[in-house]
């Protein structure tokens, strides 16, 4: 009885020492798998739940008084038809380490080819990180741990999850069929599986073959960072090309992006599994953004 006993507390003893042992000198492993896209998609068509209970405890003063004055701004948008971008942060002092980040981000969706795709949005940035490094849910958009990232790839990550709300809000149900699913039936069969035929050389990148979600978010990514490469790629493609086509007729005009390459210096790869780790020049961007050239 004496050694059952024994044994027992022993392996609790062993048990205890081994997880501290595995969080106090392996953390840091934890934070570079964070470190590269790990979101599960939801559809948003479907009902979900309210976000976690923790952003009703941060919610002070300040943050009420703004989310009174937002819904003064979407009643106001029922007949104004404006385009409302919301940002809301967590803790409220995190606005002012963030505002390269808002800026840049407000640049970008105050362009042109994307405000005309915006109705209402709204933006939750936090400090500490809470779940994965970023998720869309009820037509919010959840960064967490923004300082992590460089604003070139923040941004890279933004329009990844910007993807999933055009493709979600943007490209609305036609009268027999979502416009969305003319893109989804190039290379699926359902949500998660693809055509027989499909392989690497017809999406853009090793997440685009996940499901037909990320599909449309790496490829629509890709469209606006890489296009010239996206255009070349696609010549070896006939599926790339009818992907490359859909963004052109049903999303931009055919003055915006055709032709241009944001791309850095070095030379873009035939594969990558994460088209946000592409690095590009965000002030090129930027500047074409704002020219509308």
């Amino acid at each position: 009885m004496k050694r059952i006993l024994w044994f027992i507390l022993s392996t609790f003893i062993f048990t205890l020492w081994f997880l501290f042992i595995r969080s106090y000198f392996f953390w840091w492993d934890e934070l570079e798998h964070i470190h590269y896209i790990e979101e599960t998609y939801i559809d948003a068509r479907e009902e979900e739940e309210d976000f976690e209970q923790w952003y009703i405890n941060q919610v002070d003063l300040e943050t009420l008084k703004e989310k009174q004055e937002a819904i003064k701004k979407k009643l106001k948008a029922k007949f104004s038809q404006q385009t409302i971008i919301e940002f809301h942060y967590f803790p409220w002092g995190f606005k002012n380490k963030v505002s390269a980040y808002r800026d840049t981000l407000k640049n970008f969706l105050e362009s042109d080819p994307m405000k005309s795709k915006i109705r209402t949005l709204n933006i939750h940035m936090n400090e500490k990180l809470f779940d994965v490094r970023w998720k869309m849910k009820n037509r919010v958009l959840h960064f967490f741990w923004v300082l992590w990232m460089e604003q070139g790839e923040f941004l890279s990550v933004w329009i990844h999850e910007f993807a999933h709300y055009v493709d979600l809000y943007f490209l609305k149900k036609s009268v027999l069929r979502d416009i969305s699913d003319y893109f989804y039936s190039i290379s699926w069969d359902s949500a998660k599986v693809m055509k027989s035929w499909g392989i690497q050389k017809h999406f853009v990148s090793g997440y685009a073959m996940t499901n037909k979600y990320e599909d449309f978010a790496e490829s629509f990514t890709y469209y606006i960072l890489h296009n010239d490469d996206f255009l070349e790629k696609s010549q070896e493609s006939e599926v790339l090309r009818e992907k490359y086509d859909f963004f052109t007729k049903n999303l931009f005009k055919q003055n915006e992006f055709i032709w241009t390459d944001f791309s850095s210096n070095e030379k873009v790869e035939n594969y990558y599994w994460d088209i946000t780790k592409i690095e590009f020049h965000l002030q090129k961007l930027l500047i074409f953004l704002e020219k509308g050239i």
